[in-house]
C-alpha cells in the first residue's frame, strides 16, 4: 500500500469517527428523554436525586441546568444543520477529500465547544454540592462518563442490563 492510500484510508477513518461520535451525540441528544431526565422542570432529575439535593440547591440546579440547556441548544441546532448538508452532499462527486474532511473538522469544533460546556456545567453543578455530594458527582461521572446530554445508554431503564425495569407510570 502506498502512502498516499495510507493517507487516504487515514483521512477516511478520521471522518468516519467525527461523524459516527456527532451522529451518536445527536441521537442521545435529540432522543424522547426517560423518566430518569427532569422532564417536569422541577429538578427531581436522577442527578439531583442521586446527590440528595436539598430544596435550594434543586432550585439553584434546575436554573443552571436550564441556563445550560439553553446555552447549548443552538449549537446542537448547528451541527445537526451542518451534518445534514454535509451528508446532503452524497451524490456530489466533485469534493474533494481536503473539502470534505475540513467541513468535518467545523463540525468536530462544534462538538469539542458542546463538551467544554458541559463539563463547566459540571463544575458549576460541583460547586453548588457539599463535599460530601462533590465526592458522589464525582463517583458518577467517573462511571457514567456520558451524563448529561449524551449519557442515556448509561441511565437506569432500559438500555441498562444491571438494573430491572421499574414501573414508571407513578409520578
Amino acid at each position: 500500500m502506498n502512502d498516499r492510500n495510507k493517507v487516504r484510508m487515514l483521512i477516511g477513518i478520521i471522518i468516519a469517527l467525527v461523524l459516527l461520535n456527532a451522529g451518536l451525540l445527536s441521537w442521545m441528544w435529540l432522543a424522547p428523554k426517560g423518566p430518569q431526565w427532569d422532564r417536569h422542570g422541577d429538578g427531581r432529575s436522577y442527578l439531583s436525586k442521586t446527590l440528595g439535593f436539598s430544596e435550594e440547591q434543586r432550585t439553584q440546579y434546575r436554573a443552571m441546568r436550564q441556563r445550560h440547556f439553553k446555552e447549548i441548544k443552538p449549537l446542537l441546532d448547528s451541527m445537526l444543520q451542518e451534518r445534514k448538508r454535509f451528508f446532503g452532499q452524497v451524490g456530489d462527486t466533485t469534493l474533494t477529500e481536503a473539502v470534505l474532511t475540513e467541513q468535518a473538522r467545523k463540525i468536530e469544533e462544534k462538538s469539542v465547544r458542546l463538551n467544554v460546556l458541559t463539563l463547566l456545567h459540571f463544575q458549576k453543578v460541583s460547586a453548588l454540592c457539599t463535599p460530601e455530594q462533590r465526592k458522589k458527582l464525582k463517583q458518577v461521572l467517573a462511571e457514567r462518563p456520558g451524563f448529561g446530554p449524551f449519557g442515556r445508554s448509561g441511565w437506569q431503564g432500559r438500555h441498562r442490563p444491571d438494573s430491572t425495569r421499574r414501573d414508571h407510570s407513578e409520578k
